[in-house]
């Protein structure tokens, strides 16, 4: 079932709790993901353009669901697949996730690059064989 809706007999996606991006840096670890259905694996963004925490993403979709009730139960069920048990999400230092941020960093300068690189050889290549 869905951790944030419970929506049940529907195809489940691979939610990261704590987001790999700009500005969170989180593991592809299996603490660190959850089954999502479609609906809810789209994190939504707060007034400042910044992605909501996994736990305000569920709050939103037990209000939007009239479901509060289920808020508590489900938020204690994630964290406790986060903290607990074999697939317990490890707990990095300050030196570790550094290192993930600068890691992460250069990965979107490369894909920056390789992105711009790859947009002008298609420039070059329809200017050179789109007749106009």
């Amino acid at each position: 079932e869905c951790v944030y809706c419970g929506a049940l007999n529907t195809k489940l996606q691979v939610e990261h709790l704590i987001m790999f991006n700009r500005s969170e840096y989180g593991l592809h670890h299996p603490g660190n993901i959850a089954p999502v259905c479609a609906g809810c694996n789209r994190r939504r963004k707060d007034e400042n353009n910044k992605y909501l925490s996994w736990e305000m993403h569920l709050e939103q979709i037990c209000r939007e669901n009239n479901d509060l009730n289920s808020f508590f139960t489900r938020k204690k069920k994630i964290q406790l697949h986060m903290t607990e048990g074999e697939f317990k999400y490890p707990e990095l230092n300050e030196a570790e996730n550094h290192a993930i941020r600068v890691i992460a960093n250069s990965l979107y300068e490369n894909i920056k690059t390789e992105s711009e690189k790859a947009l002008k050889m298609y420039q070059e290549l329809d200017s050179a064989f789109v007749k106009r």
